[in-house]
C-alpha cells in the first residue's frame, strides 16, 4: 500500500477532526440559535448541545494527534509557516473558548433548563458572555478550515492575526448589538 503513507494517513486524520470539530460547533450554534426563538432550553435542546460540545472535544482531540503528526514529518517548514502560526494560534482559542463553554455557560444553560430564561437575572446578566462566546467560535473555525485549505500566504502572521481579529470585533460587536433582539426580543415576555 504504497499510496497510503504517515502524511496520508494524518491528512485523513484531520479532515475528519475537521468535519467533527467544526460540524459539531457549526451544529451547537445554530441550535443554540434556535432555543432562543421560544426562550427555553428543553431537555432535548440541551441534549443536542451537550452531543455538539463532544464532537467539538473529539474533533479538536484528532485535529492535535493528526496535526502532530504531519508535524513531526516536517517540522522545519511548519516552524517558518506565518500561515500554520496563525492556524495554531486560531485552535488555541477554539479550545480556550470550549473550555470556558463547558466550565462556565453549560453550567449556565443546564440550571436554566426548561425555565423561560430571560425571566432569570443571572441569565439576562450573564447572556453578553453566551453571545461572546458564540461569536468567537463560528469565526474561529471558518478561519482555521480556511488557512488549512490553503497552500500558502504572502503575509506576516501579525497580518493573518489582524484581519482574524478584526473578523472577531466585527462578530462579537454585532451580537452585542442584537442582544436584545434575540434574547429578549418581544416574544421575550415573562411568562
Amino acid at each position: 500500500m504504497d499510496f497510503l503513507d504517515h502524511k496520508t494517513i494524518y491528512t485523513i486524520m484531520h479532515l475528519f477532526g475537521v468535519a467533527m470539530g467544526a460540524g459539531g460547533a457549526y451544529m451547537s450554534d445554530i441550535m443554540f440559535l434556535s432555543c432562543l426563538r421560544d426562550r427555553v432550553f428543553s431537555k432535548t435542546e440541551v441534549r443536542f448541545l451537550k452531543i455538539g460540545s463532544g464532537m467539538v472535544w473529539t474533533g479538536l482531540l484528532i485535529l492535535f494527534l493528526s496535526g502532530f503528526g504531519m508535524f513531526t514529518l516536517n517540522p522545519g517548514h511548519y516552524v517558518e509557516s506565518s500561515k500554520f502560526l496563525a492556524k495554531m494560534i486560531i485552535v488555541g482559542v477554539i479550545a480556550l473558548n470550549g473550555a470556558i463553554m463547558h466550565t462556565v455557560q453549560m453550567p449556565l444553560i443546564l440550571r436554566h433548563q426548561g425555565g423561560h430564561f430571560p425571566s432569570s437575572d443571572e441569565f439576562v446578566r450573564k447572556t453578553p458572555l453566551l453571545l461572546i462566546g458564540g461569536a468567537i467560535s463560528i469565526p474561529s473555525w471558518t478561519f482555521a478550515i480556511v488557512l488549512g485549505a490553503l497552500r500558502g500566504l504572502p503575509y506576516s502572521i501579525g497580518q493573518i492575526l489582524l484581519v482574524y481579529a478584526a473578523v472577531l470585533v466585527i462578530a462579537i460587536t454585532t451580537a452585542l448589538v442584537l442582544k436584545n433582539t434575540l434574547f429578549f426580543g418581544s416574544s421575550s415576555k415573562k411568562k
